[in-house]
């Protein structure tokens, strides 16, 4: 969502993906922000590609940046403490789930649970 700056009868003057003091903040769907962006000459089609890629790969990049965390912990660069208590929560509850998936995958392929 990019911050806007408008003139004295507000009509957007700028647009940026990087904090502006005294800007705004619009989604990316605002009319008058489409309207802007075309007026200037760029493809609102090369907005919204870049941000349905950005969005198909939001899942892959979650699990990359879980992974780093996680390589970061076991290294012992990072603590788990050094996390915000709500960043602790979600990577204990990840754990725990890719830990009950791994196992429920175990039991599947134990060989005594396969002949019953």
């Amino acid at each position: 969502m990019p911050y806007i700056i408008r003139d004295k009868d507000g009509n957007i003057t700028k647009a940026s993906v990087r904090m502006i003091p005294n800007a705004d903040f619009l989604p990316h769907t605002d009319a008058k922000l489409k309207a802007f962006v075309e007026s200037r000459g760029v493809k609102l089609a090369d907005i919204e590609g870049s941000l349905e890629e950005l969005r198909r790969t939001d899942l892959d990049m979650s699990r990359a940046v879980e992974d780093v965390i996680t390589a970061l912990l076991k290294k012992n660069i990072l603590k788990m403490t050094d996390l915000p208590k709500a960043v602790q929560d979600r990577i204990a509850l990840r754990v725990k789930m890719r830990a009950l998936i791994a196992e429920a995958y175990d039991r599947a392929s134990d060989s005594k649970a396969a002949s019953r």
